[in-house]
């Protein structure tokens, strides 16, 4: 009993541990103004087409990251502690970001220039690269390295369909959020996730030079 007491504690806490982290790299309510911009003027059943395809894209993005990542990493010669060191980079400057509440404001232009050129704008540029980024899927092929087992891998999965779940809930609610919000709200949020971004980041980096050096030692 105390071994199942155990186990369901841990795959619970690896399930809120994975789903908070990717939540705050992902952060699709920093997303909310440039996709209700982009959105605009779209009938009621496009835009919830998009919101479907968009949340999907996205999961699939973040499992072929999870579950393709370390043979990606094998075929070019990258060590592991490479690029656990080069995620956590990525990651903290991407929490930087959501301190400095940018709300991803450097890819807007580029992002709306593009899509005005598409009819379907759902997997490029929503999906890609303004939710599932470069962060995100540096934290997925970590956590791929670290658990490898089935039911940790399991859980994990899980907690990918919860992201994916909950951003297709935030969009479909964009603009009740946004007024409920108001752009204040919304740079307090980014805070908030920047901060839990920053350190995701900053303990990659200094767990894994740690590891770097005790094994070149």
């Amino acid at each position: 009993l105390d071994f199942l007491t155990n186990f369901v504690v841990e795959m619970l806490t690896l399930f809120v541990a994975t789903y908070i982290s990717l939540f705050s790299l992902i952060n699709p309510l920093s997303a909310m103004p440039v996709f209700i911009s982009l959105t605009q003027g779209f009938e009621r059943a496009h835009l919830f087409r998009t919101v479907r395809r968009t949340s999907f894209y996205v999961l699939l993005v973040c499992v072929i990251s999870f579950f393709l990542g370390e043979f990606i990493l094998d075929f070019f010669g990258i060590s592991i502690h490479a690029l656990k060191i080069a995620g956590g980079i990525i990651i903290s400057r991407s929490g930087f970001q959501l301190l400095n509440a940018q709300h991803k404001s450097d890819l807007e232009k580029a992002i709306a220039e593009e899509s005005r050129s598409k009819e379907d704008i759902s997997f490029s540029p929503l999906a890609m690269p303004l939710l599932a980024g470069p962060g995100s899927m540096s934290l997925l092929i970590n956590l791929a390295l670290q658990y490898t087992n089935f039911s940790s891998r399991s859980v994990i999965l899980m907690a990918l369909i919860a992201v994916s779940f909950t951003i297709y809930l935030v969009f479909s609610s964009a603009p009740f959020i946004l007024k409920f919000l108001g752009q204040s709200g919304l740079k307090t949020m980014s805070k908030i996730m920047g901060i839990l971004v920053l350190s995701i980041g900053i303990q990659m980096i200094v767990s894994s030079a740690k590891l770097l050096f005790m094994s070149g030692a």
